[in-house]
């Protein structure tokens, strides 16, 4: 009897209804893909290649976008360290999906290197490809803070999946679409998700990356205007990664490290995780 009980909960558990954030959640991807759909056929302007600081500095090309990558490898790299040795209580798909995005960033940062050694649409697979690794850890760790840890661990799985093949579908056919709707549609998925949720006491600083996320995308815009503003002296794709950096090292931070052991003091528990112990079982005597 005590084994069928158990079963029968267990059921009960994998076939629970929705709430009401995850039916939110799911309508919003679901709007964001369908309007994929929708969508003409995009292709990669050229000129985009094209960036305005073309300075060499000791034999390497393109030098300031190329070495100013390093300040993103940097901030993945202390993520990673951050999120094993962290004392913040996370639910294991938050740390999952952090330890995904920080090594999307450390992957994203030497893959943008070799894209600007010599830019062409070949080389900017390997820069887009990573990113993509990136994004879908951010997308699961915050689906998982403020909706609940199985949509979490849904986004996470959709976004590892649909954002490389968003780059793979680009390359092949030079339809850049889905690529722009796994960034710019699934980021403004969000953005709404930032607004309409509360993240709590111990919410990591999801505002705080947006916004350097969107002061990279201006300064990623503003390349040429940024360079003859500041009479060529910085450029903004330069700017692009150092404040893509920035948004990194903001969630790094906020991951504060423990104190005791080799990872850190024993996390404390994510909220809604139970504290009480595992039932056990006695064999009761006749």
């Amino acid at each position: 009897p005590g084994a069928i009980r158990a079963y029968r909960q267990r059921r009960v558990v994998s076939t629970q209804s929705l709430n009401r954030r995850e039916i939110v959640a799911l309508v919003v991807v679901v709007a964001v893909f369908a309007g994929w759909l929708l969508m003409p056929v995009i292709r990669q302007p050229q000129e985009y290649h094209a960036f305005a600081d073309q300075r060499a500095f000791l034999g390497i090309p393109h030098a300031a976008d190329v070495l100013s990558n390093f300040a993103l490898v940097a901030a993945g790299l202390f993520g990673l360290w951050r999120t094993q040795r962290t004392s913040r209580p996370l639910l294991p798909i938050t740390r999952a999906s952090l330890v995904v995005s920080f090594a999307g960033m450390v992957l994203s940062g030497f893959g943008s290197i070799w894209y600007h050694l010599s830019p062409t649409d070949v080389t900017l697979v390997w820069d887009r490809l990573p990113m993509t690794i990136a994004f879908a850890g951010v997308y699961g760790a915050m689906f998982a803070e403020r909706i609940s840890a199985r949509a979490g661990f849904a986004i996470l799985l959709v976004a590892l999946v649909v954002g490389p093949a968003s780059v793979v579908h680009w390359a092949v056919s030079g339809n850049l679409s889905l690529y722009l709707v796994v960034q710019f549609g699934l980021v403004a998925g969000v953005l709404l998700l930032l607004v309409v949720t509360r993240g709590g006491p111990e919410a990591l600083p999801w505002g705080m990356l947006l916004f350097w996320y969107v002061i990279a995308k201006v300064a990623e815009t503003a390349d040429a205007s940024l360079w003859n503003a500041t009479g060529g002296v910085v450029a903004g794709h330069m700017v692009k990664h150092v404040a893509a950096a920035i948004g990194g090292f903001a969630v790094a931070l906020a991951l504060r490290p423990g104190r005791g052991s080799a990872h850190g003091a024993p996390a404390r528990q994510a909220p809604g995780m139970s504290r009480e112990p595992a039932p056990r079982f006695v064999r009761r005597r006749r």
